[in-house]
């Protein structure tokens, strides 16, 4: 190899670390997506939200459910059935809706202290989808998650 190759070849083993580097800072300093500062795209309450899921699920995603960049943070009101824990210790709210076994299942991310079951509130988080077993006839939760107590 003569001289010359090899400087273009170090050259542009040298600009492919700067565009790495500069990407690795770039994505290292994103700024986070604040749930609970955001304006939600949708308003709406327990009963309602899960019933768009069961009548017309792919109107229910397109309307609810955002995307990967673009995160559908939505407000949902109801009354409070069930404040638990799951196995990583995170506060679970279930939100009652207008079917037997059926849940708004909210995982919370900001502080959940003094809610108890009968307490009626609004919270808002990401919807991630709609849970359900059609086979066995279970009913299906509506899940959020990085859930805060609406301001």
């Amino acid at each position: 190899m003569t001289g010359k190759t090899k400087k273009t070849i170090l050259v542009i083993l040298l600009g492919l670390v700067i565009i790495a580097a500069y990407i690795g800072y770039s994505l290292y300093n994103k700024k986070h997506f604040s749930v609970e500062n955001a304006t939600p795209a949708a308003v709406t309450s327990a009963a309602d939200l899960h019933n768009t899921f069961v009548k017309d699920s792919a109107q229910a995603k397109t309307k609810f459910i955002g995307d990967e960049n673009n995160h559908k943070v939505i407000k949902v009101d109801g009354e409070v059935a069930e404040v638990k824990k799951d196995q990583q210790g995170n506060t679970i709210i279930l939100l009652k809706t207008a079917t037997d076994g059926a849940f708004i299942n909210c995982t919370m991310e900001g502080k959940a202290d003094g809610i108890t079951a009968g307490s009626k509130i609004a919270l808002q988080g990401i919807c991630t989808g709609y849970n359900f077993d059609a086979e066995m006839g279970i009913p299906g939760d509506v899940i959020l998650v990085r859930s805060f107590i609406a301001k």
